[in-house]
């Protein structure tokens, strides 16, 4: 990571992702914030502002869960009426405890992405039990950097995407970027501006 220099400014957005917005709340729930060093390097850092409470709320989910099989298992041992669908309720409950561990491993704190000028863009992402994880992409493996329109179910909105090419990126032609926190598609457009910018500069585009 590029270390902070008296050239260095930073500058902070507040979005909201997809799921926030269509729930109806108008609180942002992601914020960007852009670390530029001067004019060869940039850090676009989109923390999830609700992780606090989203982990507070799987937790819970779990605790109940083990709760409610725990007093099931009291009360299959005091009535033998019960003990007929036994099995079937010991493996409900398994897959919907693992469902909820599942989603509370998945949950994102933190996603980065850091570009440097005719060196790499790496990726940077940050989840729960501060569980890391880097993609690492050179420069010359960078074929553009576009949002792209898809469909989802039955639904159209963007995702910001970088095209590579070379022989190492053979089996993985397109990269998303922050597509997990769902952003919108105004913090999206922000994004492709700052990250474009330093492609451009190294493709000799002015």
């Amino acid at each position: 990571m590029p270390s902070p220099s008296p050239e260095c400014t930073t500058q902070i957005y507040t979005y909201q992702s997809l799921s926030q917005r269509y729930s109806g709340n108008k609180s942002p729930d992601l914020q960007l914030t852009v670390h530029e060093y001067g004019k060869d390097s940039i850090e676009l850092e989109l923390t999830n502002l609700q992780y606090a409470l989203q982990r507070g709320q799987q937790i819970k989910h779990i605790c109940m869960t083990i709760i409610i099989y725990i007093v099931y298992i009291i009360m299959v041992s005091t009535n033998v009426t019960l003990l007929k669908g036994h099995m079937l309720c010991d493996l409900s409950c398994l897959l919907w405890l693992l469902y909820r561990i599942f989603n509370l491993m998945s949950l994102i704190q933190t996603e980065k992405v850091i570009i440097c000028l005719d060196l790499a863009l790496q990726c940077h992402t940050i989840r729960f039990l501060r569980r890391t994880s880097n993609l690492f992409i050179p420069a010359n493996n960078i074929y553009d950097i576009v949002i792209n329109e898809v469909i989802e179910d039955l639904d159209v909105h963007y995702i910001l995407i970088i095209r590579t090419k070379g022989s190492l990126f053979q089996k993985k032609p397109i990269i998303t970027l922050f597509n997990s926190l769902q952003p919108s598609f105004e913090c999206l457009q922000m994004t492709y501006k700052c990250l474009n910018g330093i492609f451009r500069k190294s493709n000799g585009i002015t």
